[in-house]
């Protein structure tokens, strides 16, 4: 056998200029396009459940929220625009992120504000968390558009065309859209990131800049200089956004791509120039900003605490446990990445043979999934941000993987998502019917010890929604498992359906159970409950009366009728700041303190008037109002 015949495979194609090993052929029928209407109800029904008309959640939801109210009442009540150029709420570094995002999260939420200072009004607290997640659901519908761009701007690049001697592949056109499709889906479909990009925290505004970044790349070797200053700008809003670590990730994956894959190589020079001069200009304006605004001790506390914890320097220390963390956040990446990196690993495992160097659209985005698990193994200690940006590079793969997907690994997929998605349907709803009619008892007691005092709350709406989404969910594994023609998107369809179906379900059927989980907002009424009783007596008016006078500028009166933040439980003072109208102060001179599991904090001139209950704080800190004894 000759050395062509020994390396021809039959029904294969190859990518022009990589030399890769063939792949199976891809008919023109396959590379048909998902419909635009079903996309679309696809992405509506994913991002607008769980979005709005909930308390926050507990975490980067509640903390983000926090820090733009104390942002917007730093501005309001004490005229410091200062706040906006580093995210420190009342004085306490809660986050390591960067100041951008909670400035996006104060001007959507200025509006209310206003309104109520101006007219000395109770604050809108519910409503101000609605409108603090516009943003997200921005952010997540901008981040898909990209994606799907990236995706199809790779595919349409000349050496990511299948070779068609026959004339039986798909135009470049269908090619890069239908990939653009399976981008979308894959995304949708991963399993660890629904919750994340639903809360406030910076997730989905990284999902968003990830995909820029890989758009920008995408567009970079036939517009150098512009792609220079929109990765300049992107790799800044992320420092801006997410901190350091996230963003020396961004800049060694834009610097390896030029300098190691050859379309970019070739436009280096143009490129890196001004690149940098972009990024230095940038990065130097808001130093000097904060220079001269802040004292410099408080902005080398926020570079000091975006270095902190790293894992590289615990190794290097010859702390010998982080070994055990990186193992664990390998470990939960597995799961937060299915189904994307079965199929990823495949693929690259097919098309190993490239010249990886002259096939962009698949070492772009691998060298950005190297560099991003790269800092989640070396970088910041218990930082989850490193397991949720790695996604949207998978994707990319995965939807380049596909194409040389095998039946059998196609057939796991969709058998695991049927079975996974149809009982967490089964589940979700058993357990709604035995909260609402007590029927099966075994699932009703579990109920009743998970969420004492829960009730159930069936109205039409959740119904309604319920059953038409599981009419849906039916329907598509009915049309996926039945005869129809070869579809490339069709391995992933059911798993983006799936786990949209289950968020849907959870979102309509038992988010009232959810937010008495995840929400702190029992433990925030007791607690301003306790503290209005309190401050009724030691005023000796009625409790009606202090109510009446909790508006905005409360916050602002410098009086010892105020609460001091504990200073030490970032949870608790977020809860105190973002979900009640308590005048907080960072004051030491006020009449009453909150604390965090107190035990040695306790002093003679102070007594406990209120402590967060044992349901309340199931797995949670105990939370303490102190009221001080002496004169």
């Amino acid at each position: 056998m000759s050395s062509g015949e020994k390396s021809s495979h039959p029904a294969a194609f190859s990518f022009q200029g990589a030399q890769a090993a063939p792949l199976p052929g891809l008919a023109a029928s396959a590379a048909n396009r998902l419909p635009r209407w079903a996309i679309a109800v696809l992405i509506l029904l994913y991002i607008s459940h769980g979005l709005f008309d909930r308390v926050p959640w507990r975490g980067d939801d509640l903390i983000n929220t926090a820090l733009a109210h104390a942002t917007l009442e730093s501005i309001f009540l004490h005229g410091n625009w200062s706040v906006l150029l580093l995210p420190l709420a009342p004085d306490s570094p809660w986050t390591t992120q960067g100041p951008l995002w909670i400035l996006v999260l104060s001007i959507f939420m200025a509006p209310v504000y206003l309104y109520a200072f101006i007219t000395q009004t109770p604050l809108a607290i519910h409503l101000m968390d609605d409108i603090a997640r516009i943003p997200l659901a921005i952010s997540m519908a901008v981040g898909y558009m990209v994606i799907w761009k990236a995706a199809d701007r790779f595919a349409r690049r000349r050496e990511a065309q299948p070779i068609d001697p026959l004339g039986v592949g798909p135009k470049s056109d269908d090619f890069g859209k239908t990939l653009g499709d399976c981008a979308v889906l894959l995304a949708i479909s991963a399993l660890g990131i629904v919750v994340p990009w639903h809360q406030s925290g910076p997730a989905a505004v990284g999902f968003l800049l990830q995909g820029l970044l890989l758009w920008s790349l995408a567009t970079a070797p036939e517009t150098p200089k512009r792609a220079a200053g929109q990765l300049a700008v992107i790799i800044v809003a992320t420092l801006l956004t997410h901190g350091l670590g996230l963003a020396i990730a961004h800049l060694i994956t834009v610097l390896a791509v030029f300098r190691w894959i050859a379309p970019f190589r070739l436009v280096s020079r143009e490129f890196i120039g001004r690149f940098i001069t972009v990024t230095l200009i940038l990065v130097t304006i808001w130093l000097i900003a904060t220079l001269v605004a802040l004292p410099i001790s408080q902005v080398s506390q926020w570079w000091a605490f975006g270095l902190r914890d790293w894992w590289i320097l615990k190794l290097l220390s010859g702390d010998r446990s982080a070994f055990s963390t990186v193992y664990a956040w390998l470990k939960e990446s597995l799961w937060r990445w299915w189904p994307l990196w079965p199929i990823a690993l495949y693929g690259l495992w097919r098309a190993r043979h490239l010249q990886w160097r002259k096939a962009p659209h698949w070492s772009v985005p691998l060298v950005s999934v190297v560099s991003l698990v790269g800092l989640g193994i070396l970088g910041p200690f218990e930082w989850k941000f490193q397991q949720l940006i790695p996604v949207i590079p998978l994707c990319l793969i995965a939807a380049y993987s596909l194409l040389s997907l095998p039946r059998p690994l196609v057939n796991l997929v969709d058998w695991f998502a049927v079975v996974l998605f149809t009982l967490l349907a089964v589940v979700i709803w058993l357990y709604w019917i035995a909260l609402n009619f007590g029927v099966p008892q075994a699932a009703a007691t579990r109920i009743a010890t998970l969420t004492p005092g829960l009730i159930g709350n069936a109205n039409l709406y959740e119904v309604a929604f319920g059953v038409i989404a599981t009419i849906g969910w039916i329907a598509l594994v009915v049309w996926r498992v039945g005869r129809g023609e070869p579809r490339l998107w069709r391995p992933v369809v059911l798993s983006a359906g799936g786990l949209t179906l289950t968020w849907v379900l959870l979102m309509t059927l038992w988010l009232p159970a959810i937010d008495r989980l995840q929400g702190q907002q029992a433990i925030a009424k007791a607690l301003e409950d306790a503290w209005v009783k309190a401050a009724a007596d030691q005023r000796q008016v009625k409790p009606s009366t202090v109510r009446a006078e909790q508006s905005l500028v409360t916050r602002s009166v410098n009086s010892p009728y105020c609460i001091t933040l504990s200073g030490q439980s970032p949870s608790l003072d977020a809860l105190a700041i973002a979900m009640t109208r308590l005048p907080v102060s960072q004051s030491k001179d006020c009449h009453w303190r909150l604390a965090a599991n107190p035990g040695r904090t306790a002093r003679q001139d102070w007594t406990i008037i209120w402590q967060s209950s044992v349901e309340e704080r199931r797995r949670r800190d105990r939370f303490v109002l102190f009221e001080k004894t002496s004169k």
